[in-house]
């Protein structure tokens, strides 16, 4: 049968040894589609964050499930399990657009900038300075508690959508795209140039506002825009994929 990767959850990005920053996510999408695909007779591996709920899969066979944390975790996983080879890759993943650079407090910030004003000539100088202050927080062990004036810059966490095609060259390639209170035009839009842009085969496209409201379909979007299909339940995703493993 025909092995399939499957992400799910959120990514966590540290801030100190305690707080981390993270999203909402829970991952049951993941391991429905990875139940589906067991019983259907197929290898899964699972790339799942800490805090998915596994206990459904239990004892099952065929069945890899690797634990990450943060989305460098995800990015070597994939990487790795790319040489393996997949026949469908589903990056179902929440992952974290944002993670910490450093931490500081303001009002050190602000020392630090008002000692060096006569040494900036211009606003490179000054963003320079931003970018790498010396009163930069130790993130090696926990912030001191009830700081009020805390501050975390933050910077871009690696695009892993972006690398699949170039590990797995020949798989089916399924990703999400989630989006809030938008248009449907606006969101077929974006998921469509993230397909495009990425060398996806299809994306699954939603609106938080509507999966607020109950409503749990997901448009089917490909490199041309929307597919005319609205995917409603984990069952209908895992045939779908299933009958284009099989073309």
């Amino acid at each position: 049968m025909n092995r399939i990767i499957i992400t799910g959850g959120p990514t966590n990005e540290p801030i100190d040894q305690v707080m981390k920053i993270t999203n909402m996510s829970t991952g049951r999408l993941s391991v429905s589609l990875g139940e589906l695909f067991l019983d259907a007779g197929h290898p899964v591996c699972l790339v799942l964050n800490n805090s998915v709920n596994t206990a459904s899969l239990s004892g099952r066979e065929n069945l890899e499930i690797i634990r990450i944390e943060t989305t460098g975790d995800m990015l070597k996983a994939l990487k790795a399990q790319s040489g393996s080879g997949a026949a469908v890759v589903i990056h179902a993943s929440a992952v974290g657009d944002y993670m910490a650079d450093f931490s500081f407090l303001l009002e050190d910030l602000a020392e630090e900038l008002f000692s060096k004003m006569g040494g900036f000539k211009s606003s490179d100088d000054v963003l320079a300075a931003l970018e790498s202050p010396s009163c930069k927080l130790s993130d090696d062990s926990k912030i001191s508690s009830y700081q009020r004036n805390l501050t975390v810059k933050l910077g871009l966490t690696p695009k892993i959508i972006s690398r699949l095609r170039e590990w797995y060259p020949d798989s089916l390639l399924i990703g999400c795209k989630l989006l809030d209170n938008v248009s449907e035009e606006e969101l077929v839009s974006a998921a469509t140039e993230l397909c495009a842009r990425n060398r996806m085969d299809f994306i699954l496209a939603n609106d938080l506002a509507e999966l607020r409201a109950g409503k749990e379909g997901r448009r089917l979007v490909d490199r041309d825009g929307f597919t005319g299909t609205v995917l409603e339940t984990p069952l209908e995703i895992f045939r779908f994929a299933e009958s284009r493993i099989r073309r």
